[in-house]
Order: structure tokens, then sequence, then C-alpha cells
């Protein structure tokens, strides 16, 4: 092997290496020796990553305002402000409290009333002119809420889908029933008795007779179902209902006590029939479509909207 030869040959193998050839020529990625070629590289690598970060935060970043919500603001919605007191104002209208006496849930349910309205006036905005006249703003909602709304009320659901809502929904299309109830109610110290009290109730006793005290939650007289619901609470509501003339439930415990249910007449609701409750099966299977395409709508708004809520809101 010739001398030229063999230096071609130790270049290639120093080059590798990263140490510097047999007469201190640099190499590529030799730290120690400066070298063009590497500061370009890397030039080029570090340029790169940076285009790649930037690209990055701005396909991801919801625009380009900043973060922090203005501290008169309650929120923001793409850059509009929903102003704090507008919302204290609302809390008080509503529920009657400032904004220290409000709850969480208050103060949520609000707020998300405000953004929701904002939302649906920026999108009635895109079909029309803006302003910030309240009784505008209020038909530009009901317009956009009309127009989510258009094609449900124009298409007509079949017959088959207007009857699967009446099966799933039949309790709502029935009369409303009645109910003479007692209600006794047992003081804990008499509790561990009460199987006794309902045997001898079962039996052909009366509560008078057993010198039983009503609860003070029904006055004896006949009550209609949503009357007696409301004054019985779901629970015990839900044993009375079940109750035929003349029976007397099992004792159930509450919190202020065991109760027993005796049962003077008891006439359950009778469910309307299709064809009669027709008319009233179609407005509702429409409403709660309604209400569906105007809930999707909503969230469609929201997950495109640029929407930034304050600390003391969230």
């Amino acid at each position: 092997m010739n001398d030229a030869a063999v230096e071609d040959h130790l270049d290639l193998a120093d080059d590798a290496s990263g140490r510097p050839d047999a007469v201190g020529r640099p190499t590529l990625w030799n730290p120690r020796q400066p070298n063009a070629r590497r500061s370009l590289l890397l030039c080029g690598v570090g340029a790169l990553a940076g285009l790649l970060i930037a690209g990055f935060g701005l396909f991801t970043a919801q625009g380009t305002r900043t973060f922090v919500v203005p501290p008169e603001d309650a929120a923001t919605v793409n850059g509009v402000p929903i102003l704090r007191a507008d919302v204290i104002g609302q809390l008080r209208a509503l529920d009657d409290v400032s904004l220290g006496e409000a709850t969480p849930a208050q103060k949520h349910k609000v707020l998300a009333d405000m953004v929701r309205e904002e939302l649906y006036v920026q999108r009635g905005v895109e079909l029309g002119a803006p302003t910030d006249d309240t009784d505008v703003r209020q038909a530009l909602v009901a317009g956009t809420e009309a127009v989510v709304a258009q094609d449900a009320l124009t298409s007509r659901p079949s017959e088959a889908e207007l009857h699967g809502w009446y099966d799933a929904h039949q309790d709502t299309y029935a009369g409303e029933g009645q109910m003479t109830v007692q209600d006794v109610r047992l003081p804990s110290a008499q509790a561990t008795g009460a199987d006794k009290i309902v045997a001898a109730l079962r039996s052909g006793s009366t509560p008078a007779a057993l010198d039983l005290k009503g609860s003070g939650r029904l006055t004896g007289d006949a009550q209609f179902y949503f009357a007696a619901r409301i004054h019985l609470g779901d629970a015990l509501f839900a044993v009375a209902r079940r109750l035929k003339d003349g029976e007397v439930s099992a004792p159930v415990a509450e919190p202020d006590g065991v109760h027993i249910l005796v049962m003077t007449h008891n006439q359950q609701p009778l469910p309307a029939s299709y064809q009669d409750a027709h008319d009233r099966v179609l407005r509702d299977f429409l409403a709660a479509k309604v209400a569906r395409l105007q809930a999707g709508n909503e969230r469609f708004l929201r997950r495109r909207a640029d929407i930034k809520i304050a600390g003391d809101f969230k």
C-alpha cells in the first residue's frame, strides 16, 4: 500500500472516532477542535427544533390572547368580558344573595347561563348585525335557538318513534291518582316493637285503638298523588303507592323515626291510551329532540370558543 493510501485510511479512521488526524486537522465531532461544517449543522438542527416548537404552540393554543382574566371580569368568551358586576346582579336578582353568600353551585349556574347567552349572541352576530341592546341580545339568543330547533320541528317523526316514546313515558300520560293514607310514626324508643304493631294493625286494630300518633305529614284526607309525594317524601310515597285498600306497610326507617303507613283507599292513576295522548306525545317527543339538538349545539360552541373563567368562579 503506498503512502497516499495509508494517509487516506488514517483520515477515515480518525473521522469515525472523533479524534484529530495525525497532522492535527480538525474532525467533525471533536468538541476540542473547531469545525465549520459542525457549526452549520448544529445551527440547522437548532433552527429546526425552534420551528417545531413554535408550530406546536401555534396549532394547539386557544388563540393569542392572554390566559389571565382581568380582575373586573368573571370570565371572558372569545375575548368578550362577562363583568363581575353583572354576575353579582344576577345572583341578587335570581337567588337574593351576594357574591360572598352565594354557594359554588349558585355561582356556577349563573355564570354558565351568562356564558351560554354570550356564545349564542356571538353566534347570532355571525348571522346578523352586532349590538349591545338587551332586547336585541335576547332576540339573537332566541333566533339562534330557533335555527338549531328548525330541523327538529319541521321533521315528522314516525308512528313507531312516537309509540316508543309513549311506552317509555306512560306515567307522564296517566291521570292523577288519589290516596287516603295514615302515616304513623313511632319514636325511637318504640322502634323495636314496630313489627308487633304492624301485625296488630294487619289483624284489624286501628291506630287510635293502639294509641299511635300520626307523623303530622298528612291530614288524613284524600290527597292527589303529587300532594302525597310532597308531604310524605319520595321514599314513603314509593311505599304508599304500592299499597292496596286496607293494607299496612312494613316499618320504614326515616331520620325522624320509624313510619308505618295504613292505606284506606288508593285510587291508582289510569294511563291514557296512545290515541288520546297522541298530541301530547308528539309535542313532548319534539321538545325532547329540540333540547338534545340545542345541548349538542351548545357543546359545539363551547368547544370552539376561547372561554376563560376567573379563579373564584371555578
